[in-house]
Parts: structure tokens; sequence; C-alpha cells
């Protein structure tokens, strides 16, 4: 007998940068046996998450087949489609309805798809791939979910819709599950489901020795506001004028990217900071594993639960980072370092400790590496994902 299928609806994976970290959970359902197919909704950049390439189909948002699988739909299911494009017009913003309507004709390509023989359809963010997935449900009748990670939960696209109609909303954070359960407090919450991202955790990992000279401080990240590079870069000068020998590896992109140099510059710390644009994932996991890094930071003002720290952890790499959104349930209870958004002195002295203490490098890392092992295996992440896509045998 075939393995059901599953549709994975994303932005772009598994092409291009963003959205890399659903990798190591997608191979997990794939090692499961289950029938997975990735389905972005704008596929954009280059393959980059190779083990899904082979099961991935790239359309564009519009070309000749889904518009005229967009036709087909319409005609045979006109009060349905109908429905949705009224939908859609509850959108919260004038921008946000646009992106929706730019989607619908994929939503209604998918739709079709998913009548194929499909199984259920999970979108990986609660944005316009939800938008795309929960229409495709509409006019298929293939059951549907998403998961909600931060800035997405927050954008708040026709979430009473989809909360409503899902057949189960992931969350990868407690503290987003929290907040959607005080903005939505009349929502059935019973299909609503706690469940972090998972990695594939390596079965073999190091304490940290002492630090190199310099200790090399990673940042792995968008460059833009929010993620608070200029925080870090008032912390190194802070250090250096401690008398701390640091260099900073800043691994990401973005269009903030030239008001961090500036920053750079004006603070005289060109020799320290060092800009390596976008690095694989498997490269910057060879840092780690070789503690060529002694620390990761990440001083953003809102989160999730960044993929970069989880995997700090699993590598028994010190961390540090704001508590914000669902950071303080990676690295509270000793298993790292917490300070506020935009402060720059617990920002540095985290570092500090961490530089100056080999014991508490090394508490920080055992905590971290077990809470890792216990709650983001991809594994566990896998199985738990298949069971409530109700694709496993016991799952019913």
């Amino acid at each position: 007998m075939a393995s059901p299928r599953l549709l994975y609806v994303g932005s772009s994976f598994p092409f291009g940068k963003n959205d890399t970290f659903f990798a190591a959970e997608f191979a997990g359902l794939r090692r499961l046996g289950i029938d997975v197919r990735a389905i972005p909704v704008r596929p954009r950049g280059e393959l980059t998450t190779v083990a899904a390439g082979d099961v991935a189909v790239r359309r564009p948002l519009l070309d000749g087949a889904i518009a005229l699988a967009a036709v087909q739909e319409t005609l045979r299911a006109p009060r349905t489609v109908a429905r949705a494009v009224l939908m859609l017009f509850r959108s919260p913003s004038p921008n946000v309805l646009v992106r929706n309507l730019v989607a619908l004709p994929k939503a209604l390509w998918l739709g079709r798809q998913a009548r194929n023989g499909s199984n259920h359809i999970h979108a990986l963010w609660a944005g316009p791939p939800a938008t795309v997935a929960m229409i495709a449900s509409m006019v298929s009748g293939v059951p549907w979910s998403f998961t909600g990670h931060s800035d997405d939960l927050a954008a708040e696209n026709l979430l009473p819709s989809k909360f409503e109609s899902a057949a189960f909303v992931r969350f990868i954070a407690r503290a987003w599950l929290d907040r959607a359960l005080t903005n939505a407090p009349h929502v059935d919450h019973s299909r609503w489901v706690l469940l972090h991202l998972g990695i594939d955790v390596p079965a073999d990992w190091t304490p940290p020795p002492p630090p190199g000279d310099p200790a090399v401080v990673l940042m792995s990240a968008r460059i833009s506001p929010e993620k608070r590079h200029d925080t870090l870069v008032r912390a190194t000068r802070l250090l250096i004028d401690r008398g701390r020998s640091v260099e900073v590896w800043l691994a990401g992109w973005g269009d903030g990217a030239a008001a961090v140099e500036t920053d750079v510059q004006r603070a005289g710390l060109t020799d320290v900071v060092k800009f390596l644009g976008y690095v694989p994932n498997h490269e910057i996991r060879s840092w780690l594993a070789s503690h060529r890094v002694d620390i990761v930071v990440l001083p953003s003002d809102s989160e999730g639960l960044p993929y970069s720290l989880i995997e700090a952890l699993a590598y028994g790499v010190p961390a540090v980072a704001s508590a914000v959104g669902g950071v303080g349930e990676l690295l509270g209870d000793g298993c790292g370092e917490l300070i506020g958004p935009g402060d720059a002195v617990g920002l540095a002295d985290a570092i500090d400790r961490y530089l100056e203490s080999s014991d508490h490098r090394a508490s920080c890392a055992d905590a971290g590496r077990a809470r890792v092992e216990r709650e983001f295996s991809a594994e566990i992440a896998a199985q738990t994902m298949a069971e409530l896509c109700r694709l496993l045998p016991d799952a019913g």
C-alpha cells in the first residue's frame, strides 16, 4: 500500500536562505516512510535543502498551468471559490489582502493537486502559506493545519478563519501559544498544540574547551534592525575596552548590513567584527562541532524560538540571547544567559561570565544539551507531526 501523501506548504522551502530550519523535520518525516511533498508558495533562489530536492514542486506564483487549474477549480466549485474570495477581503490590511489575492491561483492549483490522493496539507507559516493551504483545503476537502512562529502570528493574517478551520494549529513556542490564547479567548483551543522545531541532534558532543585567543562570538541571523546587531557592536566595544580579546563573526545577509557596517566603523571595530555573508547551515554546524565558535549570541527585539540557538546548545556551545518570544523556554533554567532587548551592557557582562568561568560554561553546556535531547529532536518532532496529521497506522 502506498504511503499517505503529505503536502508541506512553505514560503520558499526548500529553496532560498530563509526556511532552511525546516530541513531536519522534513527529513525525519521521510525516514518515517511518509510520502511528503514540499510545495513552496513562492520559490526563490537555489535549492538549499538538498534532501528535499527530489520531492519539491517548484512552480511560480502564476504560470499557465496554475492559471488553468484556477479556472478549472472555479468552474467546478464556483460557490466555494466565491466564499474563499470573500474571506480574503477580511484581511487585516491592504498589504495583506494583496499578498493573499496574489496567492489565490496557487491555492486553487494546490487544491486540485491535493484531490489527487493527498491526505493532509500542512502550512509551515501562519501567513500566506497558511492562506494557500486553507483555500486548497476548502476546494479539495483534504484536512489542513499550520505552524505558527512569531511575526507571522503577530500579522494576524485571517487568523480567526484559520483557527476555526484547521485540523490542528502548531505553535513552536509556549510564549506565542499563550499570546494567542489571550488574543483569541473565544476560539476552540482544543486543537492547539505546542511542538518545538526539531533538529538533527548530534550523537557526539564535547563540553566547551577554554575560549580561544581571541574568543569567537558568533551571531547567525538576518541583518535587519529587529535582530539588533547594533547591540552586539556596542557590547563588543565594551568588551574590548575591558581588555577582552574577542572576534565577532556575523553570519547572515540583509538590507541592514550597510547600517551595521557604519556602526562597526564608528566604534573602531573593523578589525574585530567580520561580515561573513550567507553561510550554509552545514558549515555553521561544523564550527559548532569543532568549537571554532566559543559563544553564540542573539540580542533580538522579537523571536519565535531561534534555530541558531537550538543548534548551539546541541553542540555544547554557550549562548546568550534576549528574553523574548520563546527564547526563555530554551535558555532558561541554567541552559544559557538571558538579557533584555537592546541591553549592550548585559550582553557584554554575559559574554564576560562565559569567558571568565569554565564551570559556568560547562554547567550551561550540560543543561542546554540535555534540554535539546528532550525537547528539540527532529525525530520526536517528525513522529508527532505524523501522528497529528494522522499519517501513521496507530494514529487512527
